[in-house]
Order: structure tokens, then sequence, then C-alpha cells
């Protein structure tokens, strides 16, 4: 079942090879939504997802991104490696960027893969105890990544939290 954010996020999709997917349709379970990327050699389509959720257990941005890497070894990952980390300090968005390797067998083949992520913390301005963690990832394999990583930094340009509207996405 597609979840829903609750916040409402406006971003624009990289270019026209990114393709709006319904989550269940690959059998993704936790996210608000989901795009794949057609037009790329090879037989693997990386992915750009967005899940969410309010969060009141305490834990730092850094252990929610620690959560993403253990989530990988859950779903039956190997080789998963924390790449690269980046702590961004803000006092209404905080937010850490993440790197991840991890060599995943599926439909018989095995992947290389990488994921970029940033997981956004946006603090309620009326009350700073709440807060709502927002996780965006894109998934490509290590041969796609020089190419994606850009696409999905521009995706990232482009999202904004808009107060009093629903997920909004432009193609």
């Amino acid at each position: 079942m597609t979840t829903t954010l609750p916040v409402p996020v406006r971003f624009a999709l990289p270019n026209e090879e990114w393709e709006p997917v319904q989550p269940e349709a690959l059998d993704v379970t936790n996210a608000a939504f989901l795009a794949v990327r057609r037009g790329l050699p090879g037989d693997y389509d990386p992915t750009l997802t967005i899940s969410g959720d309010w969060r009141t257990d305490g834990a730092s941005l850094e252990q929610i991104a620690d959560e993403s890497v253990v989530k990988l070894e859950l779903e039956g990952a190997t080789e998963v490696e924390l790449v690269k980390r980046k702590v961004i300090e803000s006092e209404h968005a905080p937010a850490v960027t993440q790197a991840i390797g991890a060599v995943i067998a599926m439909n018989g083949r095995t992947y290389d893969l990488r994921q970029a992520q940033v997981v956004q913390g946006i603090v309620d301005v009326d009350d700073p105890e709440k807060r709502v963690v927002v996780i965006y990832t894109l998934t490509c394999t290590y041969a796609q990544w020089e190419q994606m990583v850009p696409e999905f930094q521009q995706f990232m340009a482009s999202v904004e939290i808009v107060p009093g509207q629903g997920v909004d996405v432009e193609i």
C-alpha cells in the first residue's frame, strides 16, 4: 500500500525519461512516491523514491540514516557499505546525505547497486519537539552512478515543502 507523507512536497522529475509508477507495482510498500528511469542500456532501471513519517523517538538523523543501511541488509543485500556521509546543519530542516553500496540478487541476477539518499528532518516551527523525517532515495547500479547522481541532484534542487498542498509532481 502506498503511504502518504505528513508534509506536502513539490518537486520536478529531472527529465522525461523518469516515469512515475505506483510503488506496489514494484513491491515497494513504504514509499509515498516512486519513479523509474527508462532509456538506459542494461537490464536495471534506476528508481527515485520518497518516503517519510513523523518521528517522535528522539533518534538523531544519523541514526535514522543508519536504519537505511540496516534495512538493505535485512532485505537480503550483501556487501552493504556506507560509502560517504555528510551532515547538513539547519535549525528547521537539518539533513544527512549519504551514499550506500550493496550487492543484491533479483530475478536470478546479481547487481552491484548504489543508493544516494537525503534524510531530511523537518521541525514543526510551533512545537520544536515534533518533526517529520522525509527520505529521498536514488537507487541505481554502480555503472549508472556517474550519470544518475547529477539527475538526483537536479531532482533534489527542485524539492520544496509546500504548506497546505499534497504531493505535487512536475515532469
